[in-house]
């Protein structure tokens, strides 16, 4: 297996992506980070990477470097109506930017829970896919990376992704007390959730770009179904509201 040295991170420092840049440089990676402006480049640098401008709909001004880079660990996402094509349009440019590449890119591909579905019984990476609509992009562009000689794709799946520093809430629930003023679930109180801490999330992500097999897939979740009105009502003595 090719030695890998320089690992560039979208998403570098997001909830997920800050996790995965400290932990690869505790493990002394020289790491690019994809920064879309100032603030985000000083927290980069801040944490020993090297800020790279641009965003996900300014690929010119940083696609090439990826020639320079043994792995690309990709988190990061507009989260708007335009999402899957604008990931899409990333992952043409990875493509045919990777086309002369004397050794394969190790791209390492951020799915997710919910590409499995609705599921009562623990799911595993054999489980049939049956995607929310919303996020059928991501297995249609895994689909595609899948065809691509150079590519050495591995994905990673996380359960709905938590911190030690956030009460392990998941963010679309703090989201909903900011706005709402009070605690509001998108699902009924009874719903249950996988869960993940984004420290040992990063580790994964580590691990599979390291010793992960093409084509793999690999979920990561550390509490198969955690009772989402427990985890609210550590934060609020409120009553809990479902908007469902």
């Amino acid at each position: 297996m090719p030695l890998i040295k320089s690992v560039f991170v979208t998403g570098g420092t997001g909830n997920i992506g800050s996790s995965i840049v400290e932990e690869l440089i505790a493990h002394k990676y020289q790491v690019m980070a994809l920064c879309k402006d100032a603030n985000s480049a000083s927290n980069a640098e801040n944490m020993g990477a090297i800020p790279v401008h641009g965003s996900l709909t300014q690929l010119s001004t940083w696609i090439y470097e990826l020639e320079n880079c043994d792995a690309l660990i990709h988190t990061a996402c507009t989260f708007d109506e335009s999402m899957g094509d604008v990931d899409y349009a990333l992952m043409k440019a990875i493509s045919e930017q990777t086309a002369q590449r004397n050794s394969p890119l190790i791209l390492v591909y951020t799915a997710g829970c919910w590409t499995f579905g609705d599921h009562t019984q623990v799911i595993t990476e054999l489980t049939p896919k049956n995607s929310i609509s919303d996020f059928q992009w991501m297995l249609d562009n895994i689909a595609f990376l899948s065809d691509i000689e150079n590519i050495d794709l591995r994905v990673v799946s996380p359960a709905n992704v938590v911190s030690q520093e956030q009460h392990f809430l998941p963010p679309i629930l703090l989201w909903e007390i900011e706005r709402c003023g009070h605690p509001t679930l998108p699902v009924e109180e009874s719903q249950t959730w996988p869960l993940v801490e984004r420290k040992n999330l990063a580790e994964l992500y580590r691990l599979v770009m390291e010793k992960g097999r093409k084509g793999e897939e690999y979920i990561c979740s550390a509490e198969q179904s955690a009772p989402l009105n427990r985890l609210l009502r550590k934060l609020s003595s409120q009553p809990i509201e479902s908007n469902i």
